[in-house]
């Protein structure tokens, strides 16, 4: 099936506008190829698509006046993923029968106690990618297993199937069926269990279909200062590649629509051309529009792109204002390089002296300032998109980090740790 479905033209997402839908898209978009609006299913051609997924928590109304173009897809060979809370009467499936039930205890996982599920027996292939513990939650309802399809998951003493596959439909069509809701309760940020579930899901979905997504492992050092530490800082190539980077050189006054097609992460160090650097700001928004990531060191004088603002210098006295402490690393990015990671050579003040203000919805990482009166010295944001799709900047208030942390273990890991920590939440590892 797998060869069939290879010349097509991807994964289609359809949702109805919900929160949860749009933002479980967000986290996993790097396995799907378009986002679909159900009201405008109509003028979407769906034939193309290797793949539609339906996420659960969408209102049942807005599908039925689409049931016929639905249905249409699977009968002439197109692969549907369904996911709800109850049943999908829509589906033109003979003998498909749903009953109402749920889990016999909502606080079993509380408890230490086991959910009333299990993998069918033979087990689906689908098990060896997504084992019962990312299935495991609660659902709504079960159905029957009707000819032509096999169970996935089931409830225990014959209570019906949570999860069905049905392979082999009329023309080459496929159906997987389930009543479980995952999209829902991650877009929630509600029950880890679901988002191992998708975490799981997508990628074999991808590998399923033969498609093979690009691995975001592309890092270019923008060089802008002939200093030879700032040119070509001599360890960066084995730090980087030692997390899996392809590492590329590339000069300031080069940077265009070309270089940043060729990269997936921009690395620009603190002393720069802002003139230029503003001349180029129409090129890199556009870059973080399609997903691209900015590791940006600065302290603004004239912001050049507008989200920026003009940096701030703390008061250098007491001398603990310039000490950098950690706010947030939910990302993992400092965890492992020990209490001095911001100095240099013994040296507080170097790595940031003050801050800009971060853009709504920016994680504050880093405290630099007096500690009844923090400032962020490190912030993280994605780039707002309709589409969900923007990259992410990382914004560090202070002097190329290039330098830091200069001793201890993890040596010079810091912009490894934030390049990794980009990457994967380009890619659903790691949730913003």
């Amino acid at each position: 099936m797998a060869d069939a479905k290879t010349s097509r033209k991807g994964i289609a997402y359809i949702h109805w506008g919900n929160s949860w839908q749009l933002r479980s898209f967000q986290d996993f978009r790097h396995y799907i190829d378009d986002v679909i609006y159900i009201h405008d299913l109509p003028k979407v051609d769906l034939t193309p698509y290797a793949a539609v997924v339906m996420p659960d928590a969408m209102d049942a109304a807005a599908v039925l006046p689409h049931a016929p173009q639905l249905n249409a897809y699977l009968k002439q060979g197109g692969f549907l993923i369904v996911f709800l809370q109850g049943h999908a009467d829509w589906l033109d499936i003979p003998g498909l029968e749903w009953s109402p039930g749920n889990c016999r205890d909502w606080l079993w996982w509380t408890k230490g106690e086991t959910l009333e599920i299990s993998l069918s027996a033979p087990a689906h292939p689908i098990a060896q990618s997504i084992p019962l513990s990312h299935m495991s939650w609660h659902w709504g309802g079960s159905y029957n297993v009707p000819q032509g399809a096999r169970s996935i998951v089931e409830i225990d003493d014959g209570g019906g199937s949570l999860f069905l596959d049905f392979p082999s439909l009329a023309n080459g069509g496929r159906l997987l069926l389930a009543t479980l809701d995952p999209h829902s309760h991650n877009g929630q940020r509600f029950m880890p269990a679901t988002t191992r579930f998708l975490r799981s899901f997508y990628p074999w979905l991808n590998r399923e279909l033969g498609i093979k997504r690009p691995e975001r492992n592309r890092f270019t050092y923008l060089q802008c200062s002939h200093v030879p530490s700032e040119w070509h800082p001599e360890w960066i190539e084995q730090s980087l590649g030692a997390a899996g980077f392809e590492i590329e050189f590339a000069p300031l006054y080069q940077l265009g629509f070309e270089l940043l097609e060729r990269t997936d992460t921009l690395y620009i160090p603190s002393s720069h051309d802002e003139f230029f650097l503003k001349s180029r700001a129409e090129d890199l928004l556009a870059y973080l529009a399609r997903g691209g990531n900015l590791i940006i060191c600065a302290e603004p004088c004239q912001p050049w792109l507008p989200f920026m603002t003009p940096f701030h210098a703390v008061a250098p006295r007491p001398f603990s204002n310039i000490k950098v402490r950690i706010r947030d690393d939910r990302f993992q990015i400092f965890s492992d390089l020990g209490e001095g990671f911001d100095g240099w050579q013994g040296i507080f003040g170097q790595y940031a002296r003050g801050w800009s203000d971060p853009p709504p919805g920016a994680i504050w990482l880093t405290d630099v300032g007096p500690e009844n009166d923090p400032k962020p010295a490190d912030w993280l944001w994605q780039y707002p998109t309709r589409d969900g799709r923007g990259g992410y900047v990382f914004m560090h208030n202070g002097d190329n980090m290039t330098r830091y942390p200069d001793h201890g273990p993890k040596k010079e890991a810091l912009i490894a740790n934030i390049a990794t920590a980009l990457r994967k939440l380009s890619t659903g590892e790691l949730l913003f």
